[in-house]
């Protein structure tokens, strides 16, 4: 189940592909049109040749393509050493819109072993009596 869910894609990292298939290609062309530019420019096929990598290192999408499955990784493998089995990568990423969770299954998430963990209410007195 953790294995699914680490090699599950989420939404996000879906939209991140989507975005890197056209981004990557646009770099690559302004990196040429920086080299040509530059070889027109007269500077030299040395500094043309820094100014076109220059390009490729600062809008390098290394980031995004690797940024999105190295956090799920990371959550889901943290989850699991937890004891949290999260079932897919989309789970993960819908889990923060979670306001209640309900459970009936006794022993899912019990030790038989009850215990008053926060009272709420202004007398914690009066709620011990009921």
């Amino acid at each position: 189940l953790v294995e699914d869910a680490q090699a599950a894609k989420a939404p996000i990292q879906k939209l991140v592909d989507k975005v890197s298939q056209v981004f990557v290609p646009v770099v690559i062309l302004i990196a040429l049109v920086t080299l040509g530019a530059w070889l027109v420019a007269g500077v030299g096929l040395e500094q043309a040749l820094v100014n076109a990598v220059a390009v490729l290192v600062i809008a390098c999408p290394c980031a995004l393509g690797l940024a999105t499955p190295t956090a799920i990784m990371a959550g889901t493998g943290v989850a699991a050493r937890h004891g949290i089995l999260i079932k897919d990568a989309e789970s993960l990423e819908v889990a923060h819109a979670v306001t209640s969770v309900a459970f009936d299954k006794t022993g899912t998430l019990t030790s038989g072993r009850p215990q008053i963990i926060h009272l709420g209410g202004d007398d914690p007195e009066q709620l011990l009596r009921l």
